[in-house]
């Protein structure tokens, strides 16, 4: 039997969460954080922030809730600024969106978001 449901990719890398997505209209057009790379989920500690490498091709937007995409044309990686935490992950062509993945605190009875 053949299955017609579409699947999204979603691709984890530590506690970022990139996924297919659609710039909003409201969403305004971001300079990388700095001239090599994109911050896409902060290190809380460690300094080891994940990122997403800004070259040609690449855009990233913002928008008004504080939520980020990126458009690239070219393939681009994400990775870890200390190498040895995660292997870089190459990212296909298309439109993203930047999410940190969640956990649920029992004690608190909330969801956070996973830090390292």
């Amino acid at each position: 039997m053949k299955d017609n449901t579409k699947r999204e990719l979603v691709i984890l890398h530590g506690e970022a969460m990139i996924f297919p997505s659609e710039i909003p209209s409201s969403a305004k057009k971001i300079d990388a954080s700095n001239k090599s790379y994109h911050i896409i989920a902060d290190s809380e500690t460690t300094g080891n922030h994940h990122v997403v490498d800004a070259v040609v091709g690449v855009e990233f937007f913002q928008d008004v809730d504080g939520k980020m995409y990126m458009r690239n044309s070219k393939p681009t990686r994400v990775r870890c600024i200390m190498k040895e935490r995660h292997s870089p992950i190459d990212i296909e062509p298309g439109v993203y969106e930047f999410g940190v993945q969640k956990e649920y605190d029992h004690f608190a009875q909330n969801l956070i978001n996973v830090r390292d």
